[in-house]
């Protein structure tokens, strides 16, 4: 006889496996590269890319909320309203406990939103993970150049013209049909990465760093406040100050770059040219 598929089982082992994938991806993306280094440099962990992580760990989390779902409303329905129906009163009656357990979901999000601590350490500390992997090498040029095609980085951000950029890299023996094409599709139809892509028209000098123009020294720029870039180049950060209202930009040491940036209309590489 045909064995009877039971569907509890399946749902129980599902949301076994959701949870565990759920929980190894959310490790894996808490230290993973941010996104300007890990598209930049094809970054993989276990043969999956940072977008393939984080694709993992959303649909799998959307999956444990249906199958936890269809777990309690069709299998466990009469006995989820049973324990409600018999505990509630029971429960509601620890006041104590009640308040204490609204108490720290009160404090865990408001230190979350406020950023205080010690929820900014376990943030920080994520960051730190992250910018670990970034190397002075392989800084693109902006964040997400890999998005720019020949013509948008030609000029500006590459001292030579676009049709210069396309015959060095037809030169290598690469498939590139256009400049309107982007970094990013031009190293996907070569198969290679688009730092190694960007190191064919921008070779390295004896000091081993890129010639490309307008490449912050610092990492994590739009992140840092303007008192952190002031301590690491060693300057006194009401000379920064200065400078930015100079150029009719009003900050304060505790000014994180992106926000500066954002109020002003900028980017954070342009506050950068300021300060620079």
């Amino acid at each position: 006889m045909k064995k009877k598929f039971f569907w509890k089982s399946f749902v129980s082992f599902s949301l076994v496996w959701s949870f565990l994938i759920i929980l190894i991806s959310g490790i894996v993306l808490y230290i993973a590269p941010p996104g300007r280094v890990s598209n930049w440099t094809n970054w993989m962990l276990f043969g999956f890319t940072k977008g393939q992580w984080q694709a993992m760990h959303t649909l799998f989390s959307l999956s444990f909320v249906i199958l936890s779902v269809f777990h309690l409303i069709v299998f466990n329905w009469k006995v989820f309203w049973f324990y409600i129906m018999t505990k509630t009163s029971s429960q509601l009656n620890k006041k104590k406990e009640l308040l204490i357990s609204l108490a720290l979901i009160v404090v865990v999000f408001a230190g979350t939103y406020f950023n205080i601590q010690p929820f900014k350490a376990v943030m920080d500390y994520s960051e730190y993970t992250t910018e670990s992997w970034e190397v002075k090498e392989d800084i693109a040029p902006i964040p997400h150049a890999e998005l720019l095609t020949i013509k948008e980085l030609s000029g500006r951000y590459i001292p030579m013209s676009a049709d210069s950029i396309l015959l060095m890299i037809k030169a290598k023996g690469l498939k590139a049909d256009s400049t309107g094409q982007t970094i990013q599709k031009i190293s996907e139809l070569n198969n290679i990465t688009p730092v190694k892509l960007y190191s064919i028209f921008t070779p390295q000098n004896k000091t081993g760093e890129n010639n490309a123009t307008h490449t912050p020294p610092i990492q994590g720029l739009g992140r840092k406040t303007l008192q952190a870039i002031a301590t690491e180049r060693g300057q006194d950060v009401n000379v920064l100050i200065e400078i930015l209202r100079k150029n009719n930009i009003q900050a304060i040491p505790d000014d994180v770059i992106k926000v500066i940036a954002d109020r002003e209309g900028k980017t954070p590489l342009e506050v950068w040219k300021f300060i620079e």
